[in-house]
């Protein structure tokens, strides 16, 4: 991908259901640790990296209450507590953002023991809103456990 993107070719998607109303994503990025690993008799500060921050999405637009497999569902995860497995963050027509499946172990020392690690988003905040001189909004921010990859 070298050309630009233009933004209306954007939207968030569960699955194959569109989320109605959304007309703005933004991604932070994920981050990872930083850990002081400075030892007496050291001369300056030495850092390792730790565990690595999957960040935050946040995504809004138009509250649609009528939206019942999309705005409706992602309410209700968050409400139930629920991990979304399969949150889409399109581009573009074919490429989104999505959280991702990369296998590992459960424990460097149990190799034989390998595992399946899903990521997923969870739903912290919700916040609608109203005024008289225009339409409603609703805004989400998801959590990411895990990693986001361009799919």
């Amino acid at each position: 991908m070298t050309t630009s993107k233009a933004g209306y070719l954007g939207k968030v998607t569960n699955g194959a259901t569109t989320v109605l109303g959304i007309g703005t994503w933004s991604m932070d990025g994920s981050s990872v640790a930083e850990l002081d690993d400075t030892e007496f008799g050291d001369t300056s500060t030495k850092y390792v990296l730790g565990i690595e921050d999957g960040g935050t999405i946040s995504f809004s637009g138009l509250h649609k209450p009528g939206d019942t497999t999309g705005q409706l569902v992602i309410l209700q995860a968050k409400n139930a507590r629920t991990e979304l497995t399969d949150l889409r963050f399109y581009i573009d027509n074919t490429s989104y953002f999505a959280p991702c499946k990369t296998t590992g172990y459960l424990h460097p020392t149990y190799t034989s023991t390998a595992a399946t690690v899903v990521s997923n988003c969870i739903i912290t905040s919700d916040p609608v809103t109203y005024d008289k001189g225009g339409l409603g909004q609703i805004s989400f921010t998801a959590r990411v456990n895990g990693n986001m990859v361009l799919v």
